[in-house]
């Protein structure tokens, strides 16, 4: 009787087992199963959720570069209007400046020149019959040495002239004239004395150059 019983029992665990085997094997089918039909459906969600999502970005963002590029093209633009504007107003503003310097400086000058007028005219207005001719000499004189005076103030001197070699960035030729005294070439006489300021030349000298000494009739035809 003992015998049975446990054969008995074996029976029963065993079928117990194999029914929980086939009920996990079809628990396994049924996930299988499942996780198939869910994997289409998720896949194509997710590609056209994100199709959906980088599509209209791009050209969103395109868009809105294109709109910063724009807006600094029109910032440089107006920047460079603003420069040229700013240059131009500064050449007419220096422009105006130089000329009131130079004004001013003509002015001090023009002023210092009607002074000189004045001692001219008051040794005019003496009567010439009584004025001793020794004293008007001494006032003109006078007069010459207040207008040396004022050229050297402002660095104007005469050039040398007489006796240099003919320089015609100095000198400006009017004539050729026969000299013993200055061998051919060089300044025989001036006929108009120049001046400079520094080393710029204001007013060229008018001179005669020597043509060398003069020809005597036997040197007239000798040449002949």
């Amino acid at each position: 009787m003992a015998d049975k019983k446990e054969v008995k029992i074996d029976i029963d665990v065993t079928g117990r087992d194999e029914a929980a085997e086939k009920k996990d094997a079809d628990a396994k089918v049924e996930a299988e199963a499942a996780n198939k039909q869910e994997i289409p459906d998720v896949q194509p969600e997710s590609a056209a959720a994100s199709g959906s999502e980088e599509v209209p970005a791009e050209p969103e963002k395109a868009l809105s570069e294109e709109e910063k590029l724009k807006n600094r093209v029109a910032e440089l633009e107006d920047r460079l209007l603003r420069s040229l504007a700013d240059f131009d107003n500064y050449k007419k503003r220096t422009v105006r400046q130089f000329e009131d310097i130079i004004r001013s400086a003509n002015d001090k000058l023009l002023i210092e020149i009607l002074e000189i007028v004045d001692n001219f005219e008051r040794a005019l207005s003496h009567d010439h019959d009584k004025t001793d001719f020794k004293a008007f000499r001494k006032g003109t004189e006078l007069i010459y040495n207040q207008i040396m005076g004022l050229l050297k103030k402002y660095d104007v001197e005469p050039v040398n002239a007489v006796g240099q070699p003919f320089d015609p960035g100095r000198h400006e030729a009017m004539m050729q004239v026969e000299s013993d005294k200055y061998p051919e070439g060089v300044v025989a006489m001036e006929i108009s004395k120049g001046y400079r300021q520094g080393n710029r030349i204001l007013r060229y000298s008018k001179v005669a150059v020597s043509s060398g000494k003069k020809k005597t009739g036997e040197d007239k035809q000798t040449q002949n």
